[in-house]
């Protein structure tokens, strides 16, 4: 198509020069829009097998169905507004990546605009713009508070890939590219926001980690209240930091700003250097206590920590960490080939029993509850990157469910798009 489009503008421009009978010039247009076809990248989808192809289109109904919902109001809504949110946006981005297909862009786009409808504006500091007011837990009351994957999960990462793709295409740029470059130009400042509240912390050895706000905005007035929980100024658990690498590489992979590769690398060295590893597996706790927000004396390791640093029951926050480290390992930050082949071992062989029958999964520790939902572990998609293993336990885990359960779907979607490349140790986004 941006052949025959080029082409065309050619034409154009010799008809002011030379007579070109319109009987000719139709017949050049007819043969670049032929050859455009033949030469234009075919979607994952037009690629995909036959069984993948079935299975997208019992996908596709689905995620349609999930972004149709009713808009969700933040105050009247607790801290699921951001999963459910999640939930909507990010297969429809992720079903267009695979298919290109616009319906999808089409229900995201309205979607995005209503949920940042409901985030609150600073009139004078806009550091500390941001969704603010959602309700306590089984309380009426509104909780003032907010967490560095809530804009992750609703904002930068379901904007920065509508950016990427209408960045790609001439049609959608047209269509979208004013909004898309204006959504990434505020993605950009709102990442960096969180520096501004004084949540970023640079180490010595040149890792560095966040922490979470001492402060917490009157939406009413404007100003700036300390924030009055045990959690204040302590550090911001691996898993949500591991959530935001997901932006962070979106956004270097859009801008080529290395700062986000050089915030990356910070977090990446940090969380390594917690791992305990042994000839069997590796681990690591939740959170590790850095900073003197964690202490009740208000210093490192003075006085009793305000909160634990342990080996969590909900288990799939290990899956997001997984994720982060293979993230990193794209951009060849940090992780070395035998750190990932570590973490397949703790995966598929520490963790894995039950197998091939009936697999089941240990916690990261060994440990294992059969009743109840937590205190088992999760199979880490995110290593099918490297292992096929993974993939087919994936794909048994995605047939066995019957779509039964809640999101299957985007589980299944992103299974293709992961089976779409290759199983190797390649760190894609150095290829790129």
């Amino acid at each position: 198509m941006v052949l025959a489009v080029t082409i065309n503008r050619v034409l154009k421009f010799l008809e002011g020069k030379m007579k070109i009978g319109k009987i000719f010039q139709k017949l050049l247009l007819v043969v670049c829009f032929l050859f455009s076809g033949l030469y234009a990248e075919e979607t994952f989808l037009q690629k995909a097998l036959p069984e993948h192809k079935k299975l997208f289109s019992e996908i596709k109904p689905l995620v349609l169905k999930e972004a149709a919902g009713a808009p969700l109001v933040i105050g009247a809504t607790d801290e699921n507004y951001f999963w459910l949110n999640e939930a909507r946006v990010r297969p429809l981005l992720e079903a267009y990546r695979y298919s290109h297909d616009p319906e999808f862009l089409n229900a995201y786009v309205p979607i995005q605009e209503q949920i940042l409808s409901q985030r609150y504006i600073h009139p004078s500091k806009p550091e500390w713009n941001g969704w603010w007011n959602y309700k306590d837990e089984g309380d009426i009351k509104i909780r003032r508070y907010t967490l560095i994957d809530h804009d992750t999960i609703i904002y930068f990462v379901p904007a920065l890939m509508f950016v990427r793709e209408v960045r790609a295409d001439p049609k959608l740029k047209e269509i979208y590219g004013v909004k898309a470059e204006a959504w990434l130009k505020d993605v950009e400042a709102s990442i960096r926001a969180w520096d501004k509240r004084d949540c970023w912390v640079d180490f010595p050895d040149g890792s560095g980690w966040y922490k979470n706000i001492t402060q917490v905005v009157d939406t009413k007035t404007g100003e700036l209240e300390k924030c009055q929980t045990i959690f204040s100024g302590g550090v911001v658990p691996y898993n949500k930091v591991h959530a935001l690498f997901e932006a962070l590489s979106l956004a270097l992979e859009i801008t080529g700003d290395t700062w986000y590769k050089t915030r990356m690398e910070k977090c990446s060295k940090n969380f390594r250097k917690h791992w305990r590893i042994d000839g069997k597996h590796a681990e690591w706790n939740y959170r590790d206590h850095l900073f003197p927000g964690d202490y009740a004396g208000g210093a490192v390791g003075k006085g009793n920590p305000l909160s634990g640093a342990f080996i969590h029951p909900h288990q799939g926050y290990y899956g997001l960490d997984s994720m982060g480290a293979v993230v990193a390992w794209d951009w060849g930050i940090c992780f070395t080939k035998g750190d990932i082949e570590k973490l397949i071992q703790t995966n598929l062989e520490f963790m894995l029993f039950d197998y091939p029958k009936a697999p089941k999964f240990k916690m990261i520790n060994g440990a294992y509850k059969k009743e109840g939902k937590y205190d088992k572990g999760v199979l880490w998609t995110a290593l099918a990157h490297f292992s096929q293993k993974t993939r087919d336990l994936w794909w048994q885990r995605i047939s066995a469910s019957g779509k039964k359960s809640w999101m299957w779907h985007s589980d299944a979607l992103k299974y293709l798009l992961e089976v779409s490349n290759p199983v190797s140790f390649e760190q894609r986004n150095i290829k790129k």
